[in-house]
């Protein structure tokens, strides 16, 4: 038994000698006005998502983002139909996921995440919260401003999300590459 204690703990070192930490996250913010008619109606919509991943090696990081979304007069929030446009609702969302880097020029690099997701919205007006599980896709590119600075953008999203609010179910596949960019910047340390 030590000697398999020990043989994880050097494997472990091994792994996490020349990993790298870095730190960073998204801020998003979208408004839509729409006007039918009948008067003006504006969305509203807000997303913040700290990160911190760990490099280990030269093409794989494994992260966890916790993101908060803020939606108003919506019928989406994280990318989840509510079954009704809501007022208010406010998101809480965990999401860990692998970075596999594939191809590399000068201080550009490509990746895909492939990761988990676990929300919990809380809408104005309602006694239960929707849980909602998901599975995605994001590729993206990273630009190397230095070795400690580098900027993201995921350009698109391949995703499943299922969210139950009492009894209301919720289903949502995505594919997107044109309504899904998103921008970050990242430190390492």
């Amino acid at each position: 038994m030590k000697k398999l204690i020990l043989s994880a703990l050097v494997a472990i070192s091994a792994i996490t000698a020349n990993a790298q930490v870095w730190v960073g996250g998204e801020v998003g913010f979208n408004s839509t006005s729409t006007d039918a008619g009948m008067g003006s109606v504006t969305t509203k919509n807000f997303v913040i998502a700290p990160e911190v991943g760990y490099k280990v090696n030269e093409n794989v990081d494994v992260a966890i983002a916790l993101g908060y979304a803020h939606a108003e007069d919506a019928q989406k929030v994280l990318n989840v139909d509510l079954g009704q446009e809501v007022d208010k609702a406010n998101a809480f969302a965990v999401n860990p996921y692998v970075r596999y880097s594939f191809a590399k020029t000068g201080n550009l690099s490509f990746f895909v995440d492939g990761g988990l997701t676990f929300a919990t919205v809380d809408v104005d007006g309602f006694d239960k919260n929707m849980t909602v599980f998901g599975v995605g896709i994001k590729p993206g590119l990273a630009y190397g401003l230095s070795d400690k600075v580098s900027l993201v953008a995921h350009v698109g999203d391949l995703s499943f999300a299922h969210g139950k609010w009492g009894e209301v179910k919720s289903d949502n596949f995505n594919i997107g590459l044109t309504n899904a960019i998103s921008f970050g910047v990242y430190f390492s340390f």
